[in-house]
């Protein structure tokens, strides 16, 4: 199970994470309101065909309240964050990865077993995804 599902697993559940420091990081909708990230996502997305939820995700930022977590990828700390589909996210998720400052953003769009990579990320940077998700 993605790191980031156990997170929201254990945010909705009220339980405590035993000795574990719960991450703290801005959810993928207060990243969405800095205005570099927002058109870091926007660029990320342009020319792709997506599934409604996330252009609604876009619009009304209503998303899960995942915190985002510090991704290390060489001397650079990335930010990886997180939504997915309303009533369906199982089937149904979005990791973005924002470079240190916002300016670009990579996702990995998962539906079901189909994996789709958004952004054009290089080798690097699927791997730093990737790492955030296990």
């Amino acid at each position: 199970m993605p790191v980031i599902l156990l997170i929201l697993l254990l945010a909705l559940s009220g339980v405590p994470a035993f000795a574990v420091d719960a991450p703290t990081g801005p959810t993928l909708s207060d990243l969405m309101k800095v205005p570099t990230q927002r058109a870091a996502w926007f660029s990320m997305l342009a020319g792709e065909t997506l599934p409604p939820w996330i252009e609604d995700f876009a619009t009304t930022l209503d998303g899960p309240p995942t915190p985002s977590i510090p991704i290390k990828s060489g001397d650079q700390i990335y930010t990886l964050a997180f939504t997915c589909k309303p009533n369906e996210c199982g089937d149904n998720q979005l990791f973005v990865l924002f470079s240190p400052g916002g300016a670009k953003a990579w996702g990995l769009l998962v539906i079901g077993t189909e994996k789709k990579w958004l952004g054009d990320p290089d080798d690097s940077v699927k791997q730093a995804i990737l790492s955030g998700l296990q």
